[in-house]
């Protein structure tokens, strides 16, 4: 006896046909019918008994329908439970561009060990994704100088670097200030930009104007423009790793001038996973 077997005295009695239940099963006559007194055989009597219009059950065949019934729902509630909690076990999130590429996929490998499913989505602006998790659409977000509110954690600070072709001249000193960038041909990424929304209000705030800048609006073109002496641009700590030979980061000295990667999410459970997968 089996649960197949049950669910096809199950169809058989609500069909009252043994043709229109294995149409309905989408298995061939035979093959019912041969399962049927299979069972039948086990329990050693008749479940159903044949009329003009088709089968149904016999006394001894409701009293088996009845217990049979009761183990497929038990079954079915046991699936549900199991089928919420693989559920449970994805998790969606959005992060900027910068940390979904050099971020991230260390921490989704460690999830992934943890038999955790992610849905990586790629997302523009913080803003973005504060309005993903407000819709209740991630999880949670990567984002960057996020505003602290009830669902948003700082997860570290980063510094920038300027960035330039190892034969420059400003490639030879150790450290650099923004005073001494104000000469510079600085290619920058175009609004929106959360690196350059964060730059320009620093800017502002200590009241420094860079002269000349260049704005592109992909980071692969700056580099590139970078690595054939167009000018200098600016990226934080974890985009400089891996960078081309002819490129050289440069620490700034505007110690103040760092990035903050914000964590936005309600729940804690994942906000610990995150934490434990990054360590």
């Amino acid at each position: 006896m089996n649960l197949h077997q049950m669910n096809y005295v199950k169809k058989i009695a609500e069909n009252k046909s043994i043709n229109k239940a294995s149409k309905s099963l989408h298995i061939s006559q035979p093959a019912l019918t041969k399962q049927l007194k299979l069972l039948e055989d086990e329990l050693g009597t008749t479940l159903f008994e044949r009329n003009k219009s088709g089968v149904i059950l016999t006394r001894d065949g409701e009293l088996f329908l009845t217990e049979a019934n009761m183990i497929l729902r038990k079954v079915s509630k046991l699936k549900q439970i199991f089928t919420k909690e693989e559920i449970n076990k994805t998790i969606k999130i959005a992060a900027l561009p910068s940390i979904a590429s050099n971020l991230l996929p260390e921490i989704i490998q460690k999830l992934s060990s943890l038999e955790y499913k992610v849905i990586l989505q790629v997302v523009g602006t913080s803003q973005e994704i504060e309005n993903l998790l407000l819709a209740k659409e991630i999880d949670i977000g990567f984002g960057q100088d996020v505003n602290e509110k009830e669902y948003v954690y700082t997860f570290f600070n980063e510094p920038y670097f300027v960035i330039a072709h190892v034969s420059s001249k400003i490639s030879q000193v150790h450290s650099i200030s923004f005073d001494q960038l104000t000469e510079q041909n600085l290619i920058l990424p175009t609004f929106p930009c959360d690196i350059r929304n964060s730059l320009e209000q620093y800017l502002s705030q200590e009241e420094l104007i860079l002269n000349k800048t260049m704005e592109i609006g992909q980071n692969d073109l700056i580099l590139n423009l970078v690595k054939n002496g167009v000018g200098v641009t600016i990226l934080p700590e974890m985009m400089i790793r891996g960078l081309d030979q002819s490129l050289k980061p440069i620490p700034l000295e505007n110690k103040n001038f760092s990035r903050k990667i914000s964590l936005l999410t309600y729940s804690t459970k994942i906000l610990n996973l995150i934490y434990l997968a990054k360590n």
